[in-house]
């Protein structure tokens, strides 16, 4: 997420066509995924009733506004930096997903997301969530990417499963240090004591075993 130290660019939503479903139901998808722009904390949203009150005064419409040029000119009556737009499709049970983002200064498009997902509605609402984050160049939530059946990178998942317990790799990182010294020392007083070993004597000569024995006698 934005960690504050840049300033966040202002954006707008218009709603996304619907080819296969209702406008209505174009609307309503539309407003999930700007509100999921929100969760993101990537952007600064206009609000929706704000947006619709601007562009009606100024006598615009919003349907067939999918244009660069349109969404720029859109972006300027709002005073915004960044205008977003796209369209939901539906053939049989597969939906199509299409968002792009422009940038109002230049008309240029900065990114577009494209998804395709067969299955029930609920799924769906899961898609255009994750498109949100995507679109603005962040990886989904955990939990987003589970629901749709998505396995979080190997890195995230070993970061999550590390311990939380403060100072945990300050005591892993001294007891290394203690068994290196441990294995040190057993060297060390291996080494130590051989050395300090006296040498064997040396064997008695020959034959005076027998002299000691008649010296005895």
């Amino acid at each position: 997420m934005n960690d504050g130290s840049q300033a966040k660019p202002t954006a707008a939503v218009l709603d996304f066509e619907g080819s296969g479903i209702t406008n209505q139901e174009a609307q309503v998808l539309t407003q999930r995924f700007g509100s999921e722009l929100v969760q993101t904390n990537a952007l600064i949203m206009v609000e929706r009733n704000q947006m619709s009150e601007i562009i009606n005064e100024q006598g615009f419409q919003q349907s067939g506004c999918t244009s660069a040029e349109c969404a720029a000119e859109i972006g300027a009556l709002l005073g915004v930096e960044k205008m977003i737009t796209g369209s939901f499709g539906k053939i049989g049970n597969s939906y199509t997903i299409e968002a792009r983002m422009f940038s109002v200064e230049s008309g240029e498009t900065e990114k577009t997301v494209s998804k395709t997902y067969k299955g029930e509605v609920d799924g769906l609402l899961t898609e255009i969530q994750i498109v949100a984050w995507e679109l603005v160049g962040l990886q989904a939530p955990a939990d987003l990417l589970a629901k749709a059946g998505i396995t979080a990178p190997v890195e995230e998942r070993v970061a999550e499963a590390k311990p939380k317990k403060k100072g945990g790799s300050k005591w892993l990182r001294n007891t290394f240090i203690l068994a290196l010294l441990g294995g040190g020392a057993y060297y060390y007083l291996t080494t130590q004591v051989e050395d300090d070993l006296p040498e064997p004597p040396d064997p008695p000569a020959s034959g005076s075993s027998k002299i000691l024995w008649e010296g005895s006698r």
